[in-house]
C-alpha cells in the first residue's frame, strides 16, 4: 500500500524496517517527476544545498524532493552502511522526508560503488523532484534493487537467477505504484559482470515495448559487501542536467 506525501505531491512505497529510503515514488495527479543530473558528482551533503537552491528557484518546497542517486568510494561493510544511513537520515529528517511512521523514508534512492574512477568520498550524482504539470501520464522512480537471492554467488546460473529475481521485483514495485513497463524511460543494470546473455534472456522479454529505450549498463557494485548486481528503472518526461559553477 502506498503512503502519501501531500507536501511533496507524490506517493511512495514504504520500505520495511528502519530504512531512510523507500521502494519507489509516483507523482500525484496534476504533477510530474523531473529527474536532474548534476554536471559532475558533488559531495553528498553539498548536494542537498544545491538541491535546496534549485527547488527555491522553482518555487517548490524541500518536500518535493522524491529521489536521490548516490555513488560511494567502495562497497560498505554492513556496519558502515548503517552508519552512513544514519547520517543520511538526519538530513532527510530536517527536510521532513524521514519520520512519521517509525524509520520510514519517503524518497527513492540508488547508491552504487563504481568499478572505475570511483569518487574519493560519498557523492551525489542526481535527484528527482515534483513540479506542477498537465501531462496525462504518471511519472515515477523505482529505487535501485539489489539481488535478493544467491547473494555472493557469481556462477552463470546464479547470475541468471539474480537477474530474474530483480526484474520481477521491479515489476512488483511498479504494479504497486500503479505503473507498468511501457511507461519506463530508462532501465539500468549496475554490475561489474558481463550480464548481456541474462539481460537478453530475462529482461528483454519482460519489459516489452520499453526495450526500444535500450538498457543501460553502469559498471559498478552493489553498495554493501562488494560484487553483486543492482537494477533500477524510472519513467519521466523531463530528464535534465544541472550546471555547476
Amino acid at each position: 500500500m502506498l503512503d502519501a506525501k501531500p507536501e511533496g505531491n507524490y506517493r511512495y512505497l514504504p520500505s520495511t524496517g528502519e530504512i531512510p529510503f523507500c521502494g519507489g515514488v509516483v507523482a500525484d495527479a496534476g504533477y510530474e517527476i523531473v529527474r536532474a543530473t548534476f554536471e559532475r558528482p558533488v559531495p553528498w551533503r553539498h548536494g542537498y544545498e544545491l538541491i535546496d537552491g534549485h527547488l527555491k528557484t522553482l518555487g517548490r518546497p524541500r518536500q518535493a524532493l522524491c529521489g536521490l542517486e548516490l555513488r560511494c568510494t567502495a562497497p560498505y561493510t554492513r556496519e558502515g552502511f548503517l552508519e552512513f544511513n544514519g547520517r543520511y537520515a538526519e538530513v532527510l529528517s530536517e527536510w521532513g522526508l524521514y519520520g512519521g511512521k517509525v524509520g520510514t523514508g519517503s524518497t527513492a534512492r540508488t547508491n552504487i560503488a563504481p568499478s572505475y574512477n570511483a569518487p574519493p568520498e560519498q557523492v551525489m550524482v542526481a535527484f528527482a523532484y515534483t513540479v506542477p504539470s498537465s501531462i496525462g501520464r504518471p511519472t515515477f522512480v523505482v529505487s535501485g534493487t539489489p539481488a535478493g537471492v544467491r547473494r555472493g554467488e557469481a556462477t552463470a546460473d546464479a547470475i541468471r537467477e539474480q537477474v530474474a529475481w530483480m526484474v520481477n521485483t521491479l515489476e512488483e514495485r511498479m504494479n504497486e505504484l500503479g505503473v507498468s513497463w511501457n511507461l519506463t524511460t530508462d532501465f539500468i543494470a549496475y554490475t561489474p559482470f558481463d550480464i548481456e546473455p541474462w539481460l537478453r534472456a530475462e529482461v528483454v522479454p519482460k519489459i516489452g515495448t520499453a526495450v526500444a529505450n535500450g538498457i543501460r549498463w553502469f559498471p559498478g557494485h552493489a553498495p554493501v559487501g562488494g560484487g553483486g548486481i543492482e537494477m533500477g528503472t524510472y519513467g519521466v518526461i523531463q530528464d535534465i542536467r544541472v550546471a555547476l559553477e
